[in-house]
């Protein structure tokens, strides 16, 4: 019975919040919904996790430790597990910071600052590692050195120099009294003893070898770059044998956990490159695949800096049998860390956005820490949490389990691109109470308006909540920020069973006014001449008329009665608009309607006028545009546009004064409104020939025209004429002549 009356809740607010969401073609009430965790992961969680499903839940407390350097690269823990150490750039100091919190043994007080151990005579810490006798050894670039280093009274001492241009991973092997070290340029694995002897132990032909760790039969796992191989190593012989070639640029971190084998690869967008050698094309190895393995939606990574590559990175994990099989993705970012949980899931830092991803054996990804900083560049596990080394400032933050309450959720900034009054605010989810706060900046600023709780809070924000993407409950509260454009709500999530699944907030947006910008003729008009905006010159537009192109000459198009009206229109918040007409001749006052009675507006931004029944002359045309049918009687809007003058011209052009005089026809050519653009002559039904006017344009309302005929056989012939005015009219005319 519990069970139906909570799935009847949950149907009934769903059908509530598909009531609350409106067409927004409409153009009036709009609403803006987050329901999945690519709509939540747009936003940042403190103290709290997204879930594949798309929930927020109660998830780590973050606080920041202090560090004073660029960035912190790499970590390693003190063989107690007391003491994480951390290794920065770009001052090459080594820091130290309590696994177990403040002295008081409360994981979750902030530190105010890390602990200065050594400075290495490196610009990088790049790598760490601990000996059985709580030695840190160090590694450094450039340079490919190798420093030990007493945490207890900061004294530094060169162990070995491999020869390289960077020293990127260690892996150290306490039986042997070996460390394992992993070089660049050239890619490389070498052994180092404790007496700081070295000798080469593997080539993998490689640019780089990025990561390195010892697996649990005594072999080396080392990945490369820029090629994406992960090699087993036999040791101590240096057999290097592939275990997967990956269609990528770098294996940037292994795991080795008790679930199985994890690999993180990062393949960047590559520079332009020659063009092909003819041949077979090249095999390729295992491909990232987005959108698949229950890894985070695009929206997990960010945009790189100008200038940096685009990038995508993956997890993998590797059976003993060689199986294969993708859990996470980033379509846009990159990996740099991995570290196994308490309960066996996998932790995922991101070089983009300060994420990192919790990776369940269930091969569902999570985000669980959005960190200040942008990068995320190396993890290390501590009882109960995990401490996140950050570039880009550099710092030490310590992530621990919210204890019941005090984790929260503070929502992307929503923008409704003009002033708006905000309206409900509802959710599905348990334990969870909101704020929200508003502006007219797109980043919050002195100039917003302050945080302020919901008012008139309908239905539970403390009930029972549910598993993981489920939950009944849920609610609605009046957003009490002031009007602006836009507006920022934050969840708090007040204990262990809080659920957050659905947000979904009203607003009405500034009423925008549609406004006509020009006014123009489409092709068949009539001429090719077309209004211009505004109300400035006349322009000469067609009418109707007679006559059809001439033979002979330059074709021109059929004169008609239609003036195709064109107009353009700025909408800016997409209302649905309609359109009246109206027109008067130039000079006058009075606006007469330009569409019969029997429809009174139009949908779309054209008319076909048919201007047959008002006399020739100058008109202006008046568009009148409205959204009534989006908006409720106070809130539409109305604007006008009036064309340029726009010359109707119906009349045909004539011909008077004709006189003859073998071998020349004299005559006038005029038309009451356009000008004279074309004269032509034929004889005896032959082909029409161009005469050119008197003062030898044709470009006057009025043209004088000298025909000169070639030579004839004698006897009568028939002389037609055919002018043509600017409209395309064309007046037509004969004479009869003899030549001797």
């Amino acid at each position: 019975m519990p069970q139906r009356i909570a799935l009847a809740v949950c149907l009934c607010l769903c059908c509530l919040y598909l009531l609350a969401t409106p067409n927004t073609a409409a153009a009036d009430t709009r609403t803006f919904r987050q329901s999945t965790a690519k709509d939540f992961q747009e936003g940042e969680v403190t103290g709290a996790s997204i879930l594949p499903t798309g929930a927020v839940v109660p998830g780590l407390v973050v606080t920041r430790v202090g560090a004073d350097a660029a960035f912190v690269w790499c970590s390693a823990a003190s063989r107690d597990g007391a003491t994480a150490y951390f290794g920065s750039g770009d001052e090459g100091k080594i820091f130290a910071v309590s696994t177990r919190g403040d002295a008081s043994g409360d994981t979750r007080a902030p530190t105010a600052t890390a602990r200065l151990v050594a400075t290495l005579d490196a610009p990088w810490v790049t790598a760490l590692a601990v000996r059985s006798d709580g030695m840190l050894l160090a590694a450094s670039t450039p340079g490919g050195r190798i420093f030990i280093v007493d945490p207890r009274t900061g004294g530094v001492r060169a162990l070995a120099n491999v020869g390289t241009g960077h020293v990127w991973t260690l892996a150290r092997d306490d039986r042997a009294g070996v460390t394992y070290v992993g070089t660049g340029a050239p890619g490389k694995v070498f052994a180092v003893d404790d007496r700081g002897k070295s000798s080469q132990l593997w080539d993998s032909g490689a640019k780089h070898v990025v990561s390195l760790v010892r697996d649990s039969d005594g072999t080396l796992l080392a990945g490369t770059s820029e090629d994406a191989i992960l090699y087993r190593i036999a040791v101590p012989d240096g057999h290097g044998t592939a275990i997967q070639d990956f269609e990528a640029e770098e294996v940037r971190a292994i795991l080795r956990a008790p679930t199985g084998l994890y690999v993180a690869v990062n393949d960047f967008e590559k520079v332009p490159a020659a063009p092909p050698v003819p041949g077979p094309a090249a095999a390729k190895g295992t491909k990232i695949v987005l959108g698949s393995g229950g890894g985070p939606p695009a929206s997990a990574g960010s945009l790189p800096r100008p200038g940096a590559r685009k990038s995508k990175s993956a997890v993998y994990r590797i059976e003993p049998d060689g199986h294969i099989e993708q859990v996470m993705a980033l379509a846009d970012g990159y990996l740099t860390s991995l570290a196994e949980a308490d309960d066996g899931a996998v932790y995922a830092a991101a070089g983009t956005q300060g994420h990192v991803f919790r990776v369940s054996q269930a091969r569902t990804s999570s985000l669980v820490i959005d960190l200040p900083e942008r990068q995320a560049l190396t993890l290390l596990p501590t009882p109960g949490g995990i401490l996140v080394g950050t570039g880009d400032v550099g710092g030490v933050y310590r992530a621990t389990p919210a204890a019941g309450s005090g984790g929260r959720y503070l929502s992307k900034i929503l923008d409704a691109e003009f002033p708006a009054r905000w309206g409900a605010l509802r959710w599905l989810g348990a334990q969870v109470s909101f704020e929200t706060r508003s502006g007219n900046t797109s980043k919050p600023d002195g100039g917003w308006n302050r945080w302020m709780p919901l008012e008139q809070i309908q239905g539970s924000s403390s009930g029972a909540g549910g598993g993981g993407g489920g939950g009944g409950g849920g609610g609605s509260g009046h957003v009490a920020s002031p009007g602006a454009r836009y507006l920022q709500y934050r969840a708090t999530l007040s204990g262990a069973a809080s659920r957050l699944l659905d947000v979904t907030t009203a607003y009405l947006p500034q009423n925008q006014r549609a406004r006509v910008t020009e006014l123009t003729l489409a092709e068949g008009a009539g001429s090719a001449s077309t209004a211009g905006t505004g109300t400035g010159m006349g322009l000469s537009l067609a009418g109707t008329g007679a006559g059809s192109s001439a033979a002979g000459s330059s074709a021109r198009p059929a004169h008609t009665a239609i003036l195709k009206l064109r107009w353009k229109t700025e909408n800016p918040d997409g209302d649905q608009v309609i359109y009246r007409l109206a027109f008067k001749p130039v000079g006058e006052s009075i606006w007469r309607p330009l569409i019969s009675n029997s429809v009174d507006s139009l949908t779309k931004p054209e008319y076909d006028w048919n201007t047959e029944g008002i006399p020739d002359g100058f008109y202006v045309v008046r568009v009148t545009a409205s959204d009534e049918r989006s908006q409720p009687r106070e809130r539409a809007l109305v604007s006008a546009f009036e064309s340029a003058p726009l010359l109707v011209d119906n009349g045909r052009p004539e011909i008077d004064e004709l006189t003859a005089r073998y071998p020349v026809v004299l005559g006038r050519a005029h038309d009451a409104m356009s000008a004279i653009t074309q004269i032509e002559f034929s004889i005896d039904g032959g082909e029409f020939q161009l005469a050119s006017p008197t003062d030898g344009i044709a470009d006057d309302l009025k043209e004088l025209f000298s025909i000169r005929l070639p030579a004839l056989t004698p006897g009568p012939h028939a002389v037609a004429l055919r002018i043509t005015d600017s409209a395309d009219n064309v007046g037509a005319a004969q004479l009869t002549l003899r030549a001797p």
